[in-house]
């Protein structure tokens, strides 16, 4: 496939969706000052190519009681990307690389319990290659990589797009189920929202065999709730980010919470959790290349008080980040949307 050349409305539509994932054409194009029909066929030009996609982001409660834990594995006799190929298979795997350091390959497992957790960890042990695995539990987590902004838009343009979604998602995510049971028709519509976070009410309606007003009332439900938030999914080295990372911080005794919320500051980050590990917060991210890598170390993360050590690593391939698998020649694959309890 090739690769879809951008300019600079290009880039500017990306920073909008990245915003505000479900506004209509006509809201961006008053706010980016372009023609709403002329974004449209922006957007489907790059969807196409398989370089962006709108999905939805499921709350912990919907599919899981359990939080997250954030997996290093350690191999022997075999080549990182060949043990990483047979990892695939497994289930409840959010995001899946290769990266830099002691531990070659880096895995998110979210399963829907604890129990199965477990029993996804386990399971990495038989994997043929694997030698060690060094499971870090999430005690929780600030930021995710919904918040995260390729900063392509003004001050102004951010604003406005903000007042047609409302503040960011903030505070600290729990695997907190809804108060009661779904309804079946709210059900439908999650599952409908997980995999086009922009799909009408209107088109939901039809492909569920839901009334209109029915449909209008349940979407409206289910994204308030927030029980589905839209997120925009892209390839971002075909952005211009190269070099994604990932950290380990220990932390002085008491500061982890602070640490955490200047870590959720940063524009370069796009998780930042707290872990049961003597390096007690975890942290990912984007930037443009390895200077800028430097760079953001030695100046933005330097400043960040309470900081004992910093272990760095560069995310070297990334087939699976947010639950879609994704290619640097192909562009993004399959969404493995994690299953509603």
């Amino acid at each position: 496939m090739t690769r879809p050349l951008l300019d600079e409305l290009d880039r500017r539509l990306i920073g909008a969706l990245h915003l505000a994932p479900r506004a209509t054409w006509d809201d961006f194009g008053a706010i980016l000052s372009a023609d709403a029909s002329t974004l449209k066929r922006r957007y489907d030009r790059l969807h196409e190519a398989r370089m962006l996609r709108v999905i939805g982001q499921a709350d912990w409660g919907m599919h899981s009681t359990a939080m997250p834990v954030h997996v290093f594995l350690d191999i022997t006799g075999e080549t990182p990307l060949a043990v990483l190929d047979r990892l695939r298979t497994l289930p409840h795997l959010q995001l899946l690389g290769q990266i830099s350091g002691d531990y070659p390959l880096y895995a998110v497992v979210h399963a829907p319990s604890e129990a199965a957790t477990s029993e996804a960890i386990d399971r990495m042990f038989s994997i043929p290659g694997v030698r060690r695995v060094n499971v870090l539990p999430a005690l929780s987590t600030l930021r995710r990589g919904i918040a995260w902004d390729p900063q392509f838009l003004t001050g102004s343009e951010r604003a406005d797009l903000l007042k047609l979604t409302g503040p960011r998602p903030e505070g600290t995510a729990t695997a907190t189920p809804p108060a009661k049971p779904l309804s079946e028709a709210e059900r439908t519509v999650v599952a409908q929202l997980l995999q086009d976070g922009r799909a009408s009410a209107a088109s939901i309606g039809r492909a569920a065999g839901l009334a209109t007003s029915t449909a209008h009332r349940v979407v409206r439900r289910v994204l308030d709730e927030r029980w589905v938030q839209p997120r925009l999914e892209i390839v971002s080295e075909w952005l211009g980010f190269q070099t994604p990372f990932v950290l380990r911080l220990r932390v002085a005794p008491g500061a982890t919470p602070d640490v955490m919320r200047h870590i959720d500051q940063l524009p370069q980050t796009r998780l930042a959790a707290h872990v049961a590990s003597d390096m007690s917060v975890l942290c990912t991210g984007l930037v443009t290349d390895r200077s800028a890598l430097a760079a953001f170390i030695d100046n933005e993360l330097a400043q960040v008080p309470g900081l004992l050590t910093v272990s760095v690593d560069v995310m070297l391939a990334e087939p699976r980040r947010y639950w879609l698998d994704r290619d640097l020649t192909s562009g993004l694959g399959e969404f493995h949307a994690p299953k509603l309890l």
